[in-house]
């Protein structure tokens, strides 16, 4: 049997990215071969994985981080029955390699992505349509997380809308909002200056989460404080003080509870306020992870149509062989670095 190796980009240990080779596993029966042309650091949980906070459970060092690549399809296989050579697709996740993890595995110049090692149903391989950019392909993924996250609220045209952190998902969840109930009113909860200006462009109010960010709130809400919440920052000192931002109620059967959805990646315990200042709100909690399958195709589709706009992100584009220095950079940068892709055209 053939080995075949690829490029990649590879974190050895914490604190230390790599680019070099490593071997996929072998072409089934129904396994897709893609060849990448674009991906990304998720400032979340690659940054995460590359500062050893991932649960052993999880993974193991060496690995192959990312999810958010895209490309084209070398050659066709029953596992994407639909699709043909050449097409270009959202690739995403691959969960197997011959020696190293995978975490989530997106970082590789050739795919092998098949029933085995393709991460289950939910991350299937997507037609990009044409006049989608390869850039904003890649961008789509962290949007369905946000999609999957909105999409437990029962949303009404008077809800006022908190969303904390305006990092890729959350600026995507602040779009998702507008585009599922328009007159919806989104407040963007962010403390970094740089990202609050990103937030400008998408959210109806700005705030911070301190004691200024509430009057603002009270102001805004006239006392009545947010609907819903949905909590994108990945900051795990954030979930356990959001009632303070969230309204009362559920206290009559006519009287909505609010609810409040965790959709970060939190690296650390959550620890709650004190019992008795969340059992008051009678609020409705919830939380999801990851992406649904159908969200893909609906966040392309809302590209390609307009309706989702990623032209005010300030998003750097590096060459893949320099993951090394991207994700030294990263670290270095922190929020002052909103998005990096590579570019795998010249690899």
């Amino acid at each position: 049997m053939a080995v075949i190796k690829t490029m990649a980009t590879v974190i050895e240990r914490p604190g230390e990215a790599a680019f070099r080779e490593i071997t996929l596993t072998p072409k089934r029966d129904d396994t897709v071969v893609c060849q990448t042309t674009m991906s990304a650091i998720s400032t979340g949980t690659d940054m995460k994985t590359y500062h050893g906070m991932q649960h052993p459970e999880q993974c193991y060092f060496p690995l192959v981080p990312g999810y958010e690549n895209m490309g084209v399809i070398l050659e066709e296989g029953s596992y994407a029955s639909g699709l043909k050579k050449g097409d270009r697709v959202m690739i995403n996740e691959c969960r197997k390699y011959m020696d190293c993890c995978a975490a989530w595995g997106g970082g590789t110049k050739l795919v092998h992505k098949d029933s085995d090692n393709a991460g289950g149903a939910g991350d299937p391989l997507c037609k990009v349509p044409d006049n989608v950019s390869d850039k904003n392909a890649v961008l789509a993924y962290l949007a369905c997380v946000a999609l999957k996250g909105v999409e437990r609220f029962d949303l009404k045209s008077t809800d006022l809308v908190c969303v904390f952190g305006a990092g890729m998902v959350g600026i995507s969840a602040m779009q998702i909002l507008k585009i599922k109930c328009p007159g919806i009113t989104v407040i963007a909860v962010e403390p970094d200056p740089f990202r609050q200006a990103i937030a400008a462009y998408y959210a109806d109010y700005i705030m911070t989460p301190d004691a200024i960010g509430i009057t603002k709130l009270l102001d805004i809400s006239n006392g009545r404080k947010a609907d819903k919440i949905i909590e994108c920052s990945g900051n795990p000192q954030v979930p356990g003080m959001l009632y303070k931002y969230i309204k009362d109620g559920g206290w009559k059967d006519d009287d909505e509870p609010g609810h409040i959805h965790l959709n970060g990646d939190y690296p650390e315990k959550l620890l709650f306020d004190y019992y008795h200042r969340w059992f008051v709100k009678n609020v409705n909690l919830s939380m999801s992870c990851a992406i649904k399958h159908r969200g893909k195709n609906e966040i392309l589709q809302w590209m390609s149509k307009g309706k989702f706009n990623t032209e005010h992100l300030p998003i750097e584009i590096w060459d893949a062989g320099k993951a090394k220095e991207a994700f030294d950079y990263q670290h270095k940068k922190g929020v002052d670095c909103f998005k990096i892709l590579f570019d795998w055209r010249n690899v």
